[in-house]
């Protein structure tokens, strides 16, 4: 909600005592609640506004709860009409949480006094931790600026920590932009709530945008620069994107619209986690760089070198482009494949996985899809398949994780994936079939292709799965096996492993000539890193790793293909 923290108990009890902790902790239900809910409120539209993001958010994405630090009086979290998504508020007014418990009684729906300075261990002393994957932690309208300056960083922190992998945090700002406009329209006509305060220095600072009213009531007012710079002190890389945008995109941004700055970022992904590591990686500027400018904005997947090398129009052919047609070939042949299974019949498709969303829209382009849905845990994909897909109505993009989608049960002809799986290592793969199993229709198939590790393969393979966050690879056989524990059948694999050092190889390439050329513009430490990663592939690929096309069908259902209901806490 609001300007109602909830601060540290250590704090606001210990020996750093600050007079505003107190003031809000005594703050009276009906000297914020009306201040804000009336429509004459400056904030008005803010309100409504963050509301209609947060429900929109939660269609789009599987979150499985929205967390409201600082709920005050409930005026966000108790109006979201239009979900069905559980919702928790906290907040350390024990008066305005027994307010919320007695007026907001949908199902669902529940209201604890908590600490946000401990907001993560507050989490799983609860058994949120084993009931929620995927947590929306929304910290709304200057919540966070009425804090205490020495807590906030720990607030917005445990924020991400609790989101994790799947989650997100939002946290909203009053804009500093339109300060003056909340002294004479807020804080002047809300003394019983704020305090009564004069214009002179000693209770507004114009230019650092704060105000300390005679109560001891303090609030700052940054700007959309005010929050990168901070974002950027917590080495949170985070751009500012167009003022007054409808939309929320998906990577971490920072954006103003009227009397709010939001705030979006991705949680915190635990320690030595593949599928973190995976998602930080691609949303990484200068990956981001590299996959655009040297593999294309197009596609990141091996592609066909052996059937690239028998046509001569490409023999003199610059290195990116060698390697986009290589791409492209290697979707001729999966569209084949799947062609072979399907005949003519459009088809109902998940990419689990998708990247920019390009062997979708070639999927789509020619004539192959009735309806597509691309996933994939990077902000920075989802968003570019987005834009890259604006003019094909059949096809949408969310950002989840593919072993935990929003897609409906048996709702699915197909579910493609190109090299991603790898990316969760074995131990997952369970898990990431399982979706499959269930979003599949009963006979509905699944063909994917993946780097994968050779079941001779020498101590040195440890190099390659250690780069990305690995114990092992996974094998053909255990795919197999793993698939046929679920109930899939009818599998096979197309062997084509001798693309993979070629491919690694003109892609090291093409990046030192672009660098050599000052045509790619990414840091020069990362550039080394990359270049030393893509010698290990190249040369370590013949020995370590096969690569070709897997595909199975859904046939019977076993104990093993759902799992039980979790236990509700």
């Amino acid at each position: 909600m609001a300007p109602n923290p909830i601060l540290s108990s250590e704090i606001a009890e210990g020996p750093q005592v600050h007079d505003e902790t107190q003031l809000w902790k005594d703050l009276s239900v009906d000297s914020w609640k009306n201040s804000v809910r009336n429509k004459e409120s400056v904030f008005y539209d803010l309100y409504n506004d963050t509301r209609r993001r947060i429900v929109e958010a939660c269609h789009k994405h599987t979150y499985d709860v929205v967390v409201e630090v600082g709920c005050g009086t409930g005026e966000v979290i108790g109006f979201l009409d239009g979900t069905d998504t559980p919702r928790i508020g906290v907040d350390i007014n024990e008066d305005f949480v027994n307010h919320c418990k007695t007026t907001y009684t949908d199902k669902g729906l529940e209201f604890h006094v908590a600490d946000a300075m401990k907001l993560d261990e507050w989490w799983i002393s609860m058994g949120y931790d084993k009931k929620y994957k995927a947590p929306l932690m929304v910290c709304p309208n200057n919540t966070i600026m009425i804090m205490p300056e020495e807590i906030r960083d720990t607030v917005i922190e445990k924020m991400r920590v609790v989101a994790g992998i799947e989650g997100r945090i939002v946290v909203t700002y009053w804009n500093g932009r339109m300060f003056a406009h909340g002294v004479m329209g807020y804080y002047r006509k809300n003394s019983d709530l704020c305090g009564t305060f004069d214009l002179t220095d000693d209770h507004v600072d114009w230019d650092a945008k704060k105000i300390e009213t005679r109560t001891s009531y303090k609030s700052e007012w940054p700007t959309s620069r005010d929050v990168a710079r901070w974002m950027a002190s917590l080495h949170i890389d985070v751009d500012i994107v167009e003022a007054e945008m409808e939309a929320t995109p998906e990577v971490d941004h920072i954006a103003e619209v009227g009397m709010g700055v939001y705030l979006w970022l991705k949680g915190v992904s635990p320690t030595n986690d593949p599928t973190g590591s995976a998602r930080d990686y691609y949303d990484n500027k200068d990956s981001q760089t590299f996959y655009k400018t040297v593999w294309g904005e197009n596609n990141t997947h091996v592609g066909r070198h052996d059937m690239m090398a028998q046509d001569p129009e490409f023999a003199n052919a610059d290195l990116c482009t060698k390697l986009r047609k290589a791409q492209e070939l290697q979707e001729e042949c999966f569209m084949e494949n799947v062609k072979a299974h399907f005949g003519g019949a459009k088809v109902r498709c998940m990419d689990m996985g998708c990247g920019y969303g390009g062997l979708l829209r070639n999927m789509s382009k020619n004539g192959m899809i009735w309806s597509g849905v691309g996933i994939d845990i990077s902000g920075e994909m989802i968003d570019a398949a987005t834009r890259l897909s604006k003019d094909d109505s059949a096809l949408t993009f969310y950002r989840e994780s593919y072993m935990n989608t929003s897609v409906p049960t048996d709702g699915i002809d197909l579910c493609i994936s190109t090299e991603s799986f790898l990316h969760v290592g074995p131990g997952r793969h369970e898990a990431v079939f399982r979706e499959a199993w269930r979003v599949l229709r009963p006979g509905g198939r699944l063909i994917f292709t993946d780097l994968i590790g050779s079941p001779s393969a020498p101590s040195e393979a440890k190099v390659l799965y250690e780069r990305i966050g690995l114990q092992s690879f996974q094998t053909v056989d255990g795919y197999f096996e793993t698939a046929e524990k679920l109930g899939f059948g009818e599998l096979s694999f197309e062997d084509h492993s001798a693309n993979v050092s070629t491919h690694y190889g003109m892609v090291l390439d093409a990046l030192e000539e672009l660098w050599e050329k000052k045509e790619i513009n990414i840091q020069e430490e990362i550039k080394d890193r990359m270049v030393d990663g893509l010698k290990k592939w190249r040369d370590l690929a013949p020995s370590c790793l096969q690569w070709g096309l897997i595909s199975m069908r859904k046939l019977e259902r076993t104990e093993y293909s759902v799992l039980e209901e979790a236990p509700s806490f």
